[in-house]
């Protein structure tokens, strides 16, 4: 009797088949709420890298154009070289990447395209068989901003050229503003042996951001 009674003690200690099914169902369930948790996660980690790294390079454009030193040839200012490369074509366009030098060293690139004494060229990105740029370009497309008095753009505002931008349609001479407002539309691109830097507006191409910025006399 005491034998059988201690199997009948043991027995209900176990684990019924319902209970552990119930188990397993509440432990699955549990795991795809979480897998599903993790994709808006994983998302929202990007979107803050993505922010990070344009505000990054808003920092860097505005800076480019607020202190380079070598944006401006010798006797001329660098308002007036900013100017007048934005007016002569209606835009000017600056590309900035990462790039490796010739000791394999990462170094920031930021210049005009063939515009300026601060330029880049497609040679620093690639010379057609050896990839320099070390990950995605950014081209920012200047052009004269919408706070410009009207009397200095060619188009009437709101209205904007088929470009979608506002062109000047006066010569330094003739700007009398202490100030040259500018808008900035950032795109991206992949780097690749074939890399071009045709210079455009992009006006199919949906800028990853937009801002204004101003230099100062």
């Amino acid at each position: 009797m005491k034998q059988l009674r201690s199997c009948h003690v043991t027995s209900q200690k176990g684990f019924s088949l319902i209970e552990v099914v119930l188990a397993i169902g509440i432990f699955l369930v549990t795991v795809l709420a979480l897998v599903g948790l993790l994709g808006p996660t994983l998302q929202s980690v990007d979107e803050v890298e993505k922010t990070d790294e344009i505000s990054s390079v808003v920092n860097t454009i505005n800076a480019f154009l607020q202190n380079s030193p070598e944006i401006a040839p010798t006797g001329k200012s660098r308002f007036n070289t900013i100017y007048e490369v934005v007016s002569s074509g209606g835009f000017a366009a600056i590309l900035v990447f990462r790039a490796y030098d010739d000791n394999d060293v990462i170094s920031l690139k930021i210049g005009f395209i063939d515009e300026t004494k601060a330029t880049v060229s497609r040679e620093d990105v690639t010379d057609g068989s050896i990839m320099k740029a070390a990950g995605t370009i950014y081209r920012a497309v200047l052009t004269a901003s919408s706070v410009i008095p009207q009397e200095y753009l060619n188009e009437t505002k709101p209205d904007r050229n088929g470009d979608g931008v506002y062109t000047l349609k006066k010569p330094i001479a003739d700007y009398l503003e202490g100030s040259f407002a500018m808008e900035v539309r950032i795109f991206t691109e992949e780097p690749s042996l074939s890399f071009q830097t045709a210079n455009n507006l992009k006006a199919n191409v949906e800028p990853i951001f937009t801002y204004n910025t101003a230099i100062v006399r």
